[in-house]
Order: structure tokens, then C-alpha cells, then sequence
């Protein structure tokens, strides 16, 4: 057997017997995604020193990307739970819109978020949100979660300045603008079936987000809600900060620069996000119970992002064995139409790591050399690799776990329904239309 088909057939047995584990086993799904990664690496041929290396710097660096980023993301989802800004900004969006169109409201307010921020932190920072409008309205929490993790989705994968399309359009030399304008239409009908869908699962799941045990008296808020004016900075700041700091990142060398990529850099603006919050809308709440509140909401989220780093473990395992590339090599030279091979590439890195930023950046790195030599509009070329990191995110996506964890969706059938499901069907809405427009440009 040559080396090559023991990679493959390696990460094929690996994820096999991780699915057999997440399904019947009663390991948790923390010591199912270690093991699915020493399995990948060690039946790979890897050494099983390089294995463990690999699964700890994955690990490793998963936390120090996300790790800070999801506790302050936490942090400031309770602070909006426990002041009440949440029922506060959920009036709010229910006034406007009109009853019956929260689902559209999460949709919109993931966009607007996840143009700046990751999508796992701005879903965690804004879940208390969904909880709250479904606590009020009856509207079962799958489907404002669902809607809520597709607006951040469509924005997150599709729409500079988010690090994923960006970074695909600068290695493949595409025009930002363009790809902004183009990733927005694309994600149009995304968002359309998304809010449909999250419609259906809500009658199949009519789940209401359960009240939590807050020692804050949540009856002193009723009459007295923050403004949502004042409710939204916290959210609001981090996102300003990291768009003037994308705004500034190509000026020359200035004081002012250098102010606004300090303040723009997540973790900073996020924390300032924290902070405002904290000293603005806690201001009147005894200080031993934001002390407990910001405690319950590091516990919540350490169980979260533990899951994300082995996820991370996992990735960085077969990255570190090959196997991606070489699939990603033999789909390229297999004579397909040109637009879709960054389609094809960057759907099948998805699969094996999980990552849809890894996926989009990787496949720029191997696909830009033929997509100029074919001709292919660089803007497409982005697109296409962007759209084809949505495939079917399951248990090597940290991005799952937050949902599913978050909604309350334990078992795998729930978990597909409520998140696999939907994204391949964007990944199959955004490849057609990928491939229309590429008859055009």
C-alpha cells in the first residue's frame, strides 16, 4: 500500500470510528475528538510522537486564537443576560420588525456582527439574545439559534472584511469591493432559505429556551430596562473598532494607525466591549452578583471552547499528515470546469478539518496558479472557495459544537437536522450560483 492510500484510507477509518464513538459510546465528545486525532495520525504512518505533538500544538493554538476571544464573548453575553439588555434589544428588534419576524431579526443581526468578529464567539456573545426573544415569544430556541448561526455563517464566509474571504481574495488578487458586492448577493438566497428553514425546524423542535438560576432578581429589570441604545454598545463596540481598524490597515505608518490597530485588534476591542458593558449596564447590580454572574458565564463557556480546541487537535492532525493536500492536488488535475475546482478543493479540505477558514486560505494557496493560467475572474475564484467551506459542518467544526451545545441539540440526529443539514444546502445553493455567474464572467 502506498503511502498515499494509507493517508486516505487512515483518515477514513479515523472518522468512522469518531462517529461510532460521538454516537454509542459514553465517552464524552472531548476524549471521542482525541482519540479520532491519534487514530488519524498514527494509522496514517505518522510518527506517534509527531501525532501527540501535532494534537498539543493544535490544540494549543485553537485556544490561543479562540480561547480569549469565547470567555470575553461569554462574559458579555451575561452581562446583556443579567441586566436585562437582552430583553431590552429583543423588544426592540420584535417592535421593529413586527411580531412574527424574529427569525428574520437573527438573521440580520448575525451579519451585521460576524463581519468583524468570528462566528463562534459573536454566536455565543449574542445566543442570550435568541434565548431571551424566545423566552418572551414562545419561539422555539432551534430555530433562533439556527437563524442566528446563519446570519453570522453567511456574513462570516462570504463577506470581507471577515478574515476568511479576505484572506482568500488577497492570495487569489481579487478586488475587495467586488467581492464584498458579490458575496452579499450570493448569500441572499442562503438567508432566504435559512429563514424557511429555520421556520420548519422550529415545528419539529419547539424547544423554548429554559430559564437559568441568575441570583440577580430579574423582577427589578422589568419596568426598568436599559435603553437599546445603551444595550447594543457592548456588542456594537467591538464591531466598530475591528471595521475602522480593516478601514486604516492599508494608510501609511501613523500615531492614528497605530491607535486605531491597537484598539481594533480583537481581543482588545472586545474587552473594551466587556468593560463598557460591566461599568454602564451593571453599574446599579451588587458587586458580588456581576462577580457571580461573569463566573457562571466562564463555566459556561469553558465546556465550549474545550471542544473547539480538540476539534482544533484533530485538524491540525491531518494537516499535519498530508492527506488534505493530497486530495486537493488530485481533484485539481482531474479536468473539471475550471470554477470548480476552488469549489471541489476547498469543499473536500472542509471535510476532513473542519475549519472554513482553513479551507478557504488553503485552497487559494493551491488553486491561484491554475485559476490564472485558465483565466478565471478572481473575484468567482474567492467565492467559489468560500462557498465551498460551508459543506456539511459536523464534529471536526468548532463552529457545531457552539451551536448544538448552545440550542440543546444532543442527539446526532438533532445535530444534523439542525445545523449539518442547513449548510450543505447553502453549499449546494452557492455552488449553482457560482457556476452560473461563471458563464457570465
Amino acid at each position: 500500500m502506498s503511502s498515499t492510500t494509507q493517508m486516505i484510507a487512515a483518515l477514513i477509518v479515523a472518522m468512522i470510528i469518531l462517529i461510532f464513538l460521538l454516537v454509542k459510546s459514553r465517552l464524552n465528545p472531548f476524549v471521542s475528538l482525541i482519540i479520532g486525532a491519534l487514530l488519524a495520525g498514527i494509522l496514517g504512518g505518522m510518527n506517534p510522537l509527531k501525532v501527540v505533538d501535532a494534537i498539543k500544538t493544535g490544540f494549543g493554538n485553537t485556544l490561543a486564537n479562540l480561547g480569549i476571544l469565547i470567555l470575553f464573548g461569554v462574559m458579555i453575553g451575561k452581562v446583556l443576560e443579567v441586566s436585562a439588555a437582552t430583553q431590552s434589544l429583543g423588544r426592540a428588534f420584535v417592535n421593529t420588525l413586527g411580531k412574527g419576524r424574529e427569525i428574520i431579526a437573527m438573521v440580520l443581526t448575525g451579519f451585521v456582527t460576524s463581519l468583524a468578529i468570528f462566528c463562534v464567539p459573536a454566536f455565543i456573545m449574542l445566543f442570550p439574545l435568541a434565548k431571551d426573544i424566545s423566552k418572551r415569544t414562545g419561539t422555539s430556541i432551534y430555530a433562533l439559534g439556527v437563524a442566528l448561526a446563519g446570519g453570522l455563517l453567511w456574513s462570516h464566509t462570504l463577506v470581507p472584511p471577515a478574515t476568511g474571504p479576505i484572506g482568500g481574495a488577497g492570495i487569489f488578487h481579487a478586488d475587495i469591493a467586488k467581492t464584498m458586492l458579490f458575496g452579499f448577493i450570493i448569500g441572499i438566497p442562503m438567508a432566504i432559505f435559512l429563514i424557511f428553514y429555520s421556520k420548519w425546524l422550529g415545528k419539529k423542535f419547539p424547544d423554548i429556551a429554559k430559564d437559568e438560576s441568575d441570583e440577580v432578581v430579574k423582577e427589578e429589570h422589568s419596568e426598568h430596562l436599559p435603553s437599546p441604545f445603551l444595550s447594543i454598545l457592548p456588542i456594537m463596540i467591538p464591531v466598530v473598532l475591528i471595521l475602522a481598524s480593516s478601514g486604516v490597515a492599508k494608510l501609511s505608518a501613523s500615531p492614528l494607525k497605530t491607535v486605531f490597530t491597537t484598539l481594533g485588534a480583537p481581543v482588545v476591542a472586545m474587552g473594551l466591549g466587556l468593560l463598557f458593558g460591566i461599568y454602564t449596564l451593571l453599574r446599579h447590580v451588587d458587586r458580588k452578583k456581576v462577580s457571580s454572574a461573569l463566573d457562571t458565564g466562564i463555566e459556561g463557556g469553558a465546556k465550549i471552547f474545550v471542544l473547539i480546541a480538540a476539534g482544533g487537535a484533530l485538524g491540525n492532525v491531518v494537516n499535519q499528515s498530508g492527506v488534505g493536500k493530497i486530495i486537493a492536488e488530485g481533484v485539481s488535475s482531474a479536468g473539471l470546469p475550471a470554477i470548480l475546482v476552488p469549489f471541489i478543493v476547498s469543499t473536500l479540505i472542509r471535510a476532513i478539518q473542519g475549519s472554513g477558514s482553513v479551507a478557504i486560505l488553503t485552497t487559494a494557496s493551491i488553486t491561484t496558479p491554475i485559476m490564472q493560467t485558465l483565466g478565471v475572474d478572481p473575484v468567482l475564484a474567492t467565492l467559489a472557495a468560500c462557498v465551498g467551506s460551508m459543506f456539511f459542518s459536523y464534529y471536526n467544526d468548532s463552529y457545531f459544537w457552539a451551536i448544538t451545545e448552545s440550542i440543546g441539540a444532543v442527539k446526532p440526529k438533532s445535530q444534523v437536522l439542525a445545523w449539518s443539514l442547513p449548510t450543505t444546502v447553502c453549499w449546494a445553493i452557492g455552488g449553482i450560483e457560482i457556476f452560473v455567474l461563471s458563464l457570465f464572467f
